[in-house]
C-alpha cells in the first residue's frame, strides 16, 4: 500500500475519497494509474448474489447496504476493496470467510466476535477510525453500534458461509 506523508488512508477516507494502490491487477499486470473513487461515486444497493451460503442463525435487526469499490469479491484470487454500511444493531450471524477479512471502520463502532454462537459478551469494538483483521477461516459475528460504515478489503473470494453451511 503506498503512503503519502502526513495523509493516511484514514484521512483520505474522511474527505469522502479513497484511493486505492495494490502493486498488480486482478490479472497480474502492474496497473498504468491510480485507482481513485469519490463518495459520489459508489453505488450502493444489496450484497450481491451469491455471497452468502447457508442460513444465518439469527435475524440481523437492521439493513446492510453494499458498494464495490475495486474488483469482484467474489471471484477467487482477485484483490477487492468493498463499503458496506449497516443500520444502529444490525447483526451479522455467526460465519467464516475463506481468506483474511481486512476491516477499516469509516463511521460508527462495528464491534466482532469470535465463535459459532452469537454472544454479545464476547464482542470487541473496532472504533471509528481503527482496523481490524479476521483471519480466513474463523467462526466470527459481528454487530453495528450506529449507524455504522466499514472498508473491506482483500483477496476473493470473499462469502459469507453462515455456521449452518458445511465445510
Amino acid at each position: 500500500m503506498m503512503c503519502f506523508k502526513n495523509a493516511s488512508l484514514l484521512g483520505l477516507a474522511g474527505l469522502g475519497t479513497i484511493a486505492t494502490f495494490f502493486p498488480q491487477n486482478a490479472d497480474g499486470q502492474t496497473p498504468t494509474q491510480a485507482h481513485i473513487i469519490g463518495e459520489d461515486e459508489l453505488t450502493w444497493s444489496d450484497p450481491p448474489a451469491g455471497v452468502a451460503k447457508g442460513t444465518p442463525s439469527i435475524e440481523p435487526g437492521g439493513t446492510l447496504q453494499y458498494a464495490a469499490m475495486r474488483g469482484d469479491p467474489l471471484i477467487a484470487g482477485q484483490q477487492f476493496v468493498i463499503r458496506l454500511r449497516c443500520s444502529n444493531g444490525y447483526k451479522a450471524a455467526p460465519h467464516w470467510h475463506p481468506n483474511d477479512e481486512n476491516i477499516v471502520v469509516l463511521r460508527g463502532a462495528f464491534s466482532v466476535g469470535i465463535g459459532d454462537t452469537f454472544e454479545a459478551a464476547l464482542l470487541k469494538d473496532i472504533p471509528t477510525g481503527g482496523y481490524g483483521l479476521v483471519p480466513g477461516g474463523m467462526n466470527h459475528f459481528a454487530l453495528c453500534k450506529g449507524d455504522t460504515d466499514i472498508l473491506v478489503y482483500g483477496t476473493g473470494p470473499r462469502l459469507n458461509n453462515w455456521i449452518s453451511a458445511p465445510r
